[in-house]
């Protein structure tokens, strides 16, 4: 009996020891980690993120703490902590800051209505992980939230010279593009690592719009407002983001500005034009705005299966529309000279309308030293294997 108790005594002291080890709480990660497990949750099907009602971080119960007292391991390995990089949370004020080793914190004062925390769960009972921890919250932020944190750091590398504008901003856009779109770059290697696609839209440009109007004055509020107004929904690839602004931003921004259009969206048809087509919707990647023809990005899927017998079923559905089909394969884009040769063809479709003036500017940015350095910018924000421009670097 006497063993019994002395071995019920000691699990007890162990239990304290372990309980007074490990500090049970609500944990508030940053931005940038946060981004890291919204497209974790894209691979990762263990996990998931619940909307909450909580839209500011409380105050920490502790401010001096190792690591381990986090209580959140398992968690901490995945996101490969502090090996590469430091637990990021957000708290109330300065006062809350917590003083250790391994971990950033971040003061969150945001009042800006909308786009609350997201709660980290496991994805049911067949799913579950010891990724989320058992006595312990862990508060993930919502796409909207991160889109004006990473605009703050951006703004700060502007203010430091260490990026320019047209780079930051373009950086933005690409965020943009990719939360309000239906892929996700790896959270661990986004600039070389493999892409989830067809994934569900996580946030929309006007939730970000609602989030980022009226007043404010927080770091980077206007370099995220302005990304935005260029950013556009449901983008399918990187590839995809980076059509967009190639074809149709303004050469300031190194894009070749050649017309207004319309991206991802179902063509406008008639019941008489829907009973001429075997496609009873079709939605062009992107539509150029009064010029009647619209431009496709085939990657290399595009080449697998039943996929080239579809695309051709759909380029005569163009054709019976009386719609002009401009493809752009892999090829077509991964130089800077084989982009502007195969963009050369999208002349004749708006010379039709606007006349000669149309080829001048083309040949004339195309000889612009100026012009080739900003494009040469554009190619190295949505194109990192040219030069690695990426927010995990931020």
């Amino acid at each position: 009996m006497r063993k019994i108790a002395a071995g019920s005594q000691k699990s007890c002291l162990v239990l304290r020891m372990r309980e007074a080890y490990h500090v049970f709480m609500d944990i508030y990660l940053d931005d940038k980690i946060s981004l890291m497990l919204t497209r974790a949750t894209a691979t990762n099907r263990s996990i998931m993120l619940v909307p909450t009602d909580v839209c500011q971080p409380a105050a920490p119960d502790i401010r001096y703490a190792k690591l381990l007292r986090f209580g959140i391991p398992e968690l901490m390995s995945y996101l490969q902590i502090p090996k590469r990089n430091p637990l990021g949370i957000v708290v109330p004020d300065p006062q809350n800051r917590v003083r250790a080793i391994g971990i950033h914190s971040t003061v969150d004062r945001m009042t800006r209505l909308g786009a609350p925390f997201l709660l980290l769960c496991d994805a049911g009972d067949s799913h579950a992980t010891a990724l989320v921890p058992k006595d312990s919250r862990v508060y993930v932020q919502h796409p909207a939230r991160i889109v004006l944190g990473m605009a703050r750091r951006l703004r700060r590398l502007e203010l430091a010279k260490k990026l320019t504008r047209q780079q930051a901003l373009l950086m933005m856009v690409k965020l943009c593009l990719e939360l309000c779109g239906t892929y996700a770059h790896d959270p661990f290697d986004p600039n070389n690592a493999s892409v989830v696609f067809n994934i569900e839209q996580r946030l929309t440009c006007d939730e970000l719009k609602g989030f980022l109007k009226g007043e404010g004055n927080e770091q980077g509020l206007s370099l995220a407002r302005d990304a935005v107004k260029l950013a556009y929904d449901l983008s399918g690839s990187p590839q995809e983001s980076f059509m967009g602004p190639a074809l149709f931003f303004s050469s300031r921004l190194g894009g070749l500005g050649l017309c207004d259009f319309v991206a991802n969206k179902e063509l406008d048809l008639t019941p008489k034009e829907r009973a001429s087509i075997e496609w009873r919707t079709i939605t062009p990647d992107f539509q150029l705005v009064g010029y009647n023809a619209v431009v496709e990005y085939l990657g290399e899927i595009h080449k697998e299966g039943d996929n080239p017998r579809i695309d051709h079923r759909r380029s005569l559905d163009y054709q019976t529309l009386g719609k002009r089909e401009f493809a752009f394969w892999y090829e077509d884009v991964n130089t800077q000279k084989a982009f502007m040769e195969s963009a050369a063809r999208l002349k004749s479709a708006i010379e039709q309308f606007d006349g000669p003036a149309v080829r001048k500017r083309f040949k004339r940015l195309a000889s612009n030293p100026a012009f080739q350095k900003r494009q040469r910018t554009l190619f190295s924000v949505f194109r990192p294997w040219l030069r690695c421009y990426s927010i995990k670097d931020v």
